[in-house]
C-alpha cells in the first residue's frame, strides 16, 4: 500500500475525529451555559459589548495582576497577529498554486 495515501486517509480520519469533537464542545458548552457571566441575561459573547450595566466594573484593570509588564503583553499580541497573518498568506498562496 502507498505510504502517502495512507498518510492521507489517517489525516483526513483525525481531521473528521477533531472537527467532531470540537462540534461536541461547543454543544455541550453553550447548552450549559458555560462562560456566561452571573447574573447578567444578555446571552453568549455578553462581556463583548459596552450596553451592559457597570461593564466598567467587569474590566477594571484592577482585576488583572501580573509580573509581566503591559507592553509585554501587548508586544506578544501583536507579534501572534503578524504571525497568523503571514502564516494565512502562506496557506493563501500555497492552495492558489495547486489550483493552478
Amino acid at each position: 500500500m502507498n505510504i502517502k495515501a495512507t498518510l492521507k486517509t489517517i489525516s483526513k480520519v483525525l481531521g473528521i475525529v477533531f472537527i467532531t469533537t470540537i462540534l461536541i464542545l461547543v454543544i455541550y458548552i453553550m447548552a450549559n451555559g458555560l462562560g456566561l457571566i452571573e447574573g447578567l441575561d444578555f446571552g453568549a459573547g455578553a462581556y463583548y459589548y459596552a450596553d451592559i450595566p457597570e461593564f466598567a466594573k467587569y474590566v477594571n484593570a484592577d482585576h488583572f495582576r501580573t509580573s509581566f509588564p503591559m507592553w509585554l503583553h501587548i508586544g506578544l499580541f501583536l507579534l501572534w497577529g503578524v504571525a497568523m497573518y503571514r502564516l494565512w498568506t502562506w496557506l493563501e498562496k500555497r492552495s492558489s498554486r495547486k489550483g493552478d
